[in-house]
Order: C-alpha cells, then sequence, then structure tokens
C-alpha cells in the first residue's frame, strides 16, 4: 500500500467525523432536545430562592430546549442564532444595550396603544393603530383558553413577556461569555422584580407571558403551542412551577 494509500485512509475518516460533528449531530440535538421536554441540570447547585428567580425564564427556555435550572442553558449550538441573527448581539456592548431595553422598556411600552385597538369594532381604525400585523390575536388567545374576555388582556398584561426575555436573554449572553455571573444575576434579579409583585402566581404569570408573545409575535408564533409548554410547567413533577410557590 502506497504512503498515499495509508493517508487516504487516516484522513476519510476524520473528514467524515467532522462533517457529522458539524452537520449532523447539531440536528440530532435538536431533535433530542423536542422530545426530552422539560430539562434539569442535575450539577445544579442553585438554592431556591436563586432557583425560584430563575424560573422567571421557564418558558423561553422550555421552548428552545435548555436547562431550567443551572445559570448555564446548555444550548451551545442554537446561541450564535438566537442571539446574532435573532437580536442582532454580537458583542458584550449589543448585550448590554439589548439587556437594559429588556428592563427598562421591553413590549410593555407599546401595550396600552395595543389594549386601545382591541378594544375598537372599526377594523380600520384597529389597522391604523396597529398597523394590521397584530389585529387577529384575540381570537386565538380566546380558542386556546389563555383569555376569557377582553378584559383579561388588561389583568394580565405583558409584563411576563418581558420579564421571561429578560431573563433567558441574561443566561444566554453569558453562556457566550458577553457579560459576566454578577452581571446575569443583576438582570436575573431584576426580571423577577418585574413580575414578583405584579402577579400572585405562576399561572398569573404564565399568562402574561403567552399574551405578550401572542402580541407580539402573530398567529405565526405558535400560540396555542406555548399555551400547552406554559400548562405543563404548572402541573409536572418535573417543573419548578410545582416545586416552588410564587
Amino acid at each position: 500500500m502506497t504512503d498515499f494509500n495509508w493517508m487516504l485512509w487516516i484522513v476519510t475518516p476524520i473528514i467524515i467525523v467532522y462533517y457529522l460533528y458539524r452537520h449532523v449531530w447539531p440536528a440530532v440535538r435538536k431533535f433530542i432536545r423536542l422530545f426530552q421536554g422539560i430539562r434539569i441540570n442535575p450539577r445544579s447547585h442553585l438554592t431556591e430562592a436563586e432557583y425560584k428567580k430563575l424560573s422567571v425564564g421557564s418558558l423561553y427556555a422550555l421552548q428552545q430546549g435548555a436547562y431550567l435550572n443551572s445559570l448555564t442553558l446548555d444550548i451551545k449550538d442554537k446561541l450564535p442564532t438566537i442571539l446574532a441573527d435573532w437580536w442582532g448581539i454580537c458583542n458584550a456592548q449589543d448585550a448590554k444595550q439589548t439587556l437594559e431595553y429588556l428592563g427598562k422598556k421591553g413590549f410593555a411600552y407599546y401595550f396600552p396603544h395595543v389594549y386601545q385597538a382591541f378594544l375598537l369594532d372599526d377594523e380600520e381604525a384597529k389597522d391604523r393603530i396597529f398597523q394590521q400585523h397584530m389585529d387577529s390575536q384575540e381570537d386565538e388567545l380566546l380558542e386556546c383558553g389563555t383569555i376569557t374576555c377582553r378584559e383579561d388582556l388588561l389583568r394580565y398584561g405583558v409584563t411576563g413577556w418581558d420579564a421571561g426575555r429578560l431573563n433567558f436573554m441574561a443566561r444566554a449572553c453569558y453562556d457566550m461569555k458577553y457579560i459576566s455571573e454578577d452581571e446575569a444575576w443583576h438582570y436575573i434579579n431584576h426580571a423577577y422584580e418585574m413580575v414578583h409583585s405584579r402577579f400572585s402566581s405562576w399561572h398569573d404569570f404564565a399568562m402574561s407571558y403567552v399574551i405578550g408573545r401572542a402580541l407580539w409575535g402573530g398567529k405565526s408564533a405558535s400560540n396555542s403551542g406555548m399555551m400547552y409548554m406554559a400548562e405543563d410547567l404548572l402541573k409536572s413533577e418535573k417543573s419548578p412551577w410545582t416545586k416552588i410557590e410564587w
């Protein structure tokens, strides 16, 4: 056997393994996570108080297949897409600007205009206020049981959505080393403060999250699926929401 053939026998498997690792394994991991449901990190050592605060981001974390009980998410293969492509976060400065926005302004800033649009019967007026892309969400929210009447929109609001995003994004930015652990906990603590006095139960917080996400994302945001995940967190024995009181 020539030197070239020996080299071919050595190099070819390396190339195949590398290709499988870079292009096939990420898809396999996503498929596995899709059916894992609630993921709990067995190496987590959070206190109950820390776990409670972290659990404000459980819906976002569950949707992305991440750990619910540790600062690390364990989805580093997805984070470049989530941070750079979805949020435009590519460095520490971007991360802090986004986290400050979510904590100080967020979607709640626009909610009064959204709610006024829902109260109108004139479809043209709704379109002028809400630019046509969110005016059909009331029906879907009613159909999946998130709200029972228009007044529920005002009762729950969208603060849960903003706090859940802030919590998850702090963890994501920490995992990508854009912020320190202390900075991550600063934003996680702030997210907890946003909702703890606003709601009286995990259920009400979850409804606010689902409503905010539905109004933000429109019908293409799989709102019924998000409601299913909220119900899972409210009922599952593995969920922090059934282990820790609001």
